[in-house]
């Protein structure tokens, strides 16, 4: 996203580029919100890449069937 400063204006192209962004990235902010505020993933509870990949795995998992149970999709 671009930032305007104390004496420089965003011009339309970067307001444009910022609106399209915007509408992508509320989706994703929104999943990473509730799997950190709903799940408690603030830090990993282990030590090492796959095994940090693996919680983050499960966390998305259990967000995803906890959602589709909600929409009625299961």
């Amino acid at each position: 996203m671009h930032k305007a400063a104390r004496n420089r204006e965003l011009t339309l192209a970067e307001r444009t580029a910022n609106r399209q962004i915007s509408s992508v990235r509320s989706r994703v902010e929104r999943a990473f919100g509730t799997l950190k505020r709903g799940y408690g993933f603030f830090r990993a509870r282990s030590l090492g890449q796959a095994k940090v990949e693996l919680e983050f795995l499960l966390n998305a998992m259990a967000f995803n069937l906890k959602k589709a149970v909600l929409r009625g999709a299961c």
